[in-house]
């Protein structure tokens, strides 16, 4: 196995070593030590690669959001219902970290890695009928809490609308011309 897969699959055993502890308790109550027995690796090997929990929820999502980027159809752009449904298609497969995330107060964890990849499509220009206001910071950030305070809320209630829905209203929203 070659540095980056061992470090990748590094990753995803801490990531679900600490998800298997969040479901039996608070992130907040969790020590460094549990969690390296429960991933069987070292308490070295922990503080060389993070310094929090957060960071491990933070790489480990950053590197599913990207998988998600390679899932969108293989076109120049992503038109933003389209792109929103497939946020929300992968939101649903995820929807049992999601919960647990939510529970243990890291929507702000979610926030920044939509962040991170919107900022990447918009670099790429992989956005194509998207408004005005796409470019400028604030609406970013606008953008990116509604996303996920939407999605969280929908994941609490149990996915009850469809993927397309949300997708087609969350580009609704976003498309409307400013009264």
């Amino acid at each position: 196995m070659n540095p980056h897969d061992r470090k990748q699959q590094n990753l995803e055993t801490i990531y679900r070593a600490l998800l298997e502890l969040m479901m039996a308790k608070p992130l907040a109550t969790i020590s460094i030590t549990e969690l390296c027995q429960r991933a069987h690796v070292s308490r070295t090997y922990f503080y060389r690669h993070y310094q929090n929990f957060d960071q491990i929820i933070t790489a480990y999502q950053t590197q599913n959001m990207l998988h998600y980027l390679r899932r969108l159809p293989r076109t120049d752009q992503v038109t933003l219902p389209e792109l929103m449904t497939h946020y929300f298609e992968h939101t649903k497969a995820e929807a049992e970290t999601y919960q647990l995330l939510i529970k243990n107060n890291k929507l702000d964890v979610l926030v920044q890695t939509f962040q991170t990849v919107f900022k990447l499509l918009i670099k790429q220009d992989r956005i194509g009928g998207h408004g005005p206001n796409i470019t400028n910071p604030y609406y970013l950030l606008f953008f990116s809490g509604g996303v996920i305070n939407i999605a969280a809320n929908w994941v609490s209630n149990g996915c009850v609308e469809s993927p397309q829905y949300l997708g087609q209203m969350i580009a609704h929203f976003a498309l409307s011309p400013s009264n």
